[in-house]
């Protein structure tokens, strides 16, 4: 039984070996298209290097006390479009950039607070809290000069602050703050009042109710200033947008990518090879049986 297993099995290995030898033999026999077909790989890949411009990435993230970071998703989205179909005219106006400084923007990436906390803390399942609106943003820019990149963060801040909708929500704000600030202003000269009227043990004012000793007082007081005091640190650091980390011009450009373009160019140019033997053998079997067609 085990030897007609064997003698089954047989046929199928001297196949394999047959196939092979033919693809060895195949090789050999076409060593110099190969060989010619790689080299010509090589020199297409290493002048596409060299002719091709360099492409850097970077980074900016920051915060919109205005615009929520899906609104301000879609007004870079807006200079992504600009961009894509090489309106440089609107796109330097919208940045305050040069024309020729624009050019040299290869594509433009917003990304959502959502995307940069997975980021951050390594999570694919992150989600903001129920109801949580979020002003975080980041974008990443892809650039053939590093050079530009203080203009374009300078560009990107000013359009965002530009924006109508935000300028009318930071001007709110700022009124409410003032207001609010006036107001605790207003409750700490009262109490100040009122501590002048415990120091002459007079106590007949609308916090007689609840303040009772000095010390209420001088708690409520504590408070009071606190509070004022952050009050005025937000009106102070107010701004439209807020630079949490900047754009960083990185040496080493992302574009490009040597291995691969070398690895496309080998790829490709083998299959020619490949083509060009199948024709060339299909051209000297026609030749030698011509007669038969």
């Amino acid at each position: 039984m085990q030897n007609q297993e064997n003698k089954t099995l047989a046929p199928d290995e001297i196949d394999l070996v047959r196939v092979f030898v033919v693809i060895i033999r195949y090789f050999v026999t076409n060593r110099k298209i190969f060989f010619y077909f790689n080299i010509c790989a090589i020199v297409l890949a290493s002048a596409y290097i060299i002719l091709k411009s360099n492409v850097y990435e970077s980074k900016f993230i920051g915060e919109c006390q205005s615009i929520p970071d899906s609104r301000v998703v879609d007004l870079i989205a807006d200079l992504e479009t600009a961009r894509s179909y090489q309106d440089w005219l609107t796109l330097a106006k919208k940045l305050e950039m040069k024309e020729a400084d624009v050019k040299k923007i290869k594509s433009f990436e917003a990304l959502p607070n959502i995307t940069i906390e997975k980021e951050a803390k390594g999570l694919d399942d992150y989600s903001l809290s129920g109801g949580e609106i979020s002003y975080k943003f980041g974008i990443i820019v892809k650039i053939k000069n590093n050079d530009i990149l203080p203009a374009l963060q300078n560009g990107i801040i000013k359009y965002l602050t530009a924006n109508e909708y935000g300028k009318l929500r930071v001007d709110r704000f700022l009124e409410n703050r003032k207001s609010l600030l006036y107001y605790l202003d207003q409750q700490i000269r009262n109490l100040d009042s009122l501590n002048l009227l415990f120091a002459t043990k007079i106590v007949s004012s609308a916090y007689s109710s609840t303040l009772t000793s000095p010390g209420d007082y001088k708690g409520l007081l504590v408070s009071l200033k606190e509070k004022a005091l952050m009050v005025e640190d937000q009106i102070k650091f107010c701004q439209p947008v807020m630079i949490i980390k900047p754009f960083i011009p990185f040496k080493e450009p992302v574009e490009p990518v040597i291995p691969v373009a070398f690895l496309l160019s080998i790829l490709f140019f083998n299959v020619l090879a490949i083509s060009f033997t199948a024709l060339k053998s299909m051209r000297e079997t026609y030749y030698l049986n011509r007669d038969k067609f």
